[in-house]
């Protein structure tokens, strides 16, 4: 619950007096989402007093949906330039409460002007709620992970990977498999397309990861653990038809899928770019 108040608390402080107004634009969010008018079933003056109680008691995972809704680009007359400040603070409540999650900021795009030089930016991705391992694994792979795929060259791989992590948090364990290893055939691509590689767009994991370790004088004996991605993708996803037997996979290995996709594309991407 004391997570739960500060974040209400920083939304306060960043909206300047605006919060009943930004909590009545979430509340039509969440009357769609839940597909009723009334959140908690009572009558209220007005609909943020509504939210305000529901956000007291309902699911870790609604409350998790409301900072999104926050976050979202259309809120941004509400918080101002203290967006970023916002994100931040969040991310420093929920590493005081210990809770195993991380608020990823909004990705923008730069646009080429006429001239050649970035004339604007347009919104690329959302604020997004991740699930988050250990520290040591978030600040050791996830987060430089992140930081890579947040470079324009590599946006489609970053729509890839944070659409894997939102499988992830929503429990699609099978389609976060597939998406983790569509965005680590994306990083390898990058690589080949700036690196000079040649490559075809149709070449599988396994072909991507011998062209990449080939071109950057990678030892053979790394070819099978950085592989394993892609296998675990072609074996237990749902990216193949499961015929008479379903596929089930379960939570441990997706998270173990999340891991060992971020380490490989920070040690690939820092390979590959060495100085």
């Amino acid at each position: 619950m004391a997570f739960r108040n500060r974040t209400l608390m920083v939304f306060r402080d960043a909206t300047h007096g605006g919060l009943y107004e930004f909590m009545d634009q979430i509340h039509g969010r969440f009357a769609y989402l839940l597909g009723r008018n009334s959140l908690t079933g009572k009558r209220f003056s007005r609909p943020a007093d509504d939210l305000g109680e529901y956000l007291g008691q309902c699911e870790d995972e609604q409350f998790l949906n409301f900072i999104e809704y926050a976050l979202r680009f259309d809120c941004a007359c509400f918080f101002g330039a203290n967006r970023d400040n916002v994100v931040e603070r969040i991310n420093e409540f929920l590493m005081i409460d210990d809770l195993p999650y991380h608020v990823v900021p909004q990705v923008w795009e730069p646009i080429d002007s006429a001239g050649g030089r970035f004339g604007s930016m347009v919104l690329r991705e959302e604020a997004k709620v991740i699930p988050k391992d250990s520290q040591l694994i978030h600040e050791t792979a996830m987060q430089p992970a992140l930081e890579i795929l947040r470079t324009p060259a590599f946006l489609n791989a970053n729509s890839e990977f944070i659409a894997a992590l939102d499988d992830y948090r929503h429990r699609r364990f099978g389609d976060c498999v597939t998406k983790c290893n569509s965005s680590y055939e994306s990083v390898m691509k990058v690589i080949c397309g700036q690196k000079g590689f040649g490559y075809s767009q149709g070449d599988t994991t396994s072909k991507l990861l011998k062209i990449v370790m080939e071109k950057t004088g990678l030892e053979a004996f790394w070819e099978q653990p950085l592989l394993i991605i892609g296998t675990l993708r072609n074996r237990i996803s749902t990216s193949h038809g499961a015929g008479e037997v379903e596929k089930v996979v379960p939570e441990h290995v997706a998270k173990a899928v999340i891991n060992l996709t971020a380490s490989a594309i920070v040690f690939l991407h820092d390979h590959a770019y060495r100085s």
